[in-house]
Order: C-alpha cells, then structure tokens, then sequence
C-alpha cells in the first residue's frame, strides 16, 4: 500500500475520533443531517469538477473507485463534511458579521491549506484547470448553505426525551 492510501486511512480514522469525541449525544441526530446534507451539495459539485477535468483524485482509499466514481470518497464524502459538522454544531451565534466572516474564513482556509498541501507533496489531488482559491470560495459557500439548512432544520426538530 502506498503513502497516499495510508494518508486517507489515518484521515478517515481522525475523523470517526473526532466525531465520536466532539459530537454531544444529543446532537448525533443533528450531526447526521449535517452530514448527509453537504454530501447533496458536495457530490454534484465534485463529480462536476472532476468530469470538466478542472481536477483529478488519482489515488483513491479503493482501488478501482476511479471506474465508478471519480471524485474523492475520503475529502468530499467524509472529511470536509465531518468539518462542517464540527463547523455549525459549534458555530458560535453571538457573533456580529466581520467575527462569522472570519469563523467561515478560518475553516474554510484550514481545508484549503490542506488540500493544497496534499496537491503540492502527494497524488491524491491534481490541480488542472481548478486553483486553490476555488477550492476556498466553495468551502466557504458551502459551508453557508449547509448551515443554513441546518438552522432551518433545527428550528423544525422535536426534541425527544428519555423516560
């Protein structure tokens, strides 16, 4: 197995950690409609981006994913949508604007630096004709309409009590 697999392996396990560490037992419904929502908004925009051939995930977690599906199970299937959980389950709703701007900002410039990182050093990412700051203003949108959703969703949700 080569670095790259090893990479998405130890990403995948710091996840299901942080999950299974920062998501309260009674938000775990909350984190599921976090989690499921972004994945209709980051499987389209994915597989779109790929198929223009702005961007390509040469090394995937399971060999023959790229006949099927090529775009990343482990940064857009799982990864980015574990940060937006941990984003709007935390998200601090105090703050005046330029303080959430800068909230959207750091999180969406942490899984920037990430990507381009991995993009830099490894094969799990090939920048084509996509750019770091397209990865950043997408993150960034969304991060937004996910959360949105979510205080949405939230203002809906009945809370279910133990007897």
């Amino acid at each position: 197995m080569n670095i790259e697999r090893w990479i998405l392996i130890g990403i995948i396990i710091f996840c299901i950690f942080a999950l299974i560490k920062i998501v309260p037992n009674g938000k775990a419904r909350e984190a599921w409609v976090l989690f499921l929502f972004l994945q209709v908004i980051t499987w389209p925009a994915g597989l779109l981006a790929v198929e223009l051939g702005w961007i390509d995930y040469p090394v995937q977690l399971f060999p023959k994913t790229n006949q099927y599906n090529r775009t990343s199970f482990s940064f857009e299937f799982f990864f980015f949508p574990v940060l937006a959980i941990i984003f709007s389950l935390y998200y601090p709703s105090f703050l005046k604007k330029w303080s959430a701007l800068l909230y959207y900002l750091l999180f969406a410039g942490f899984f920037t630096i990430i990507e381009v990182i991995l993009e830099k050093y490894t094969d799990l990412v090939e920048y084509y004709e996509w750019k770091w700051y397209w990865t950043f203003s997408t993150l960034i949108l969304s991060l937004y309409l996910n959360h949105k959703y979510y205080l949405w969703f939230k203002k809906r949700l009945v809370k279910v009590g133990r007897k």
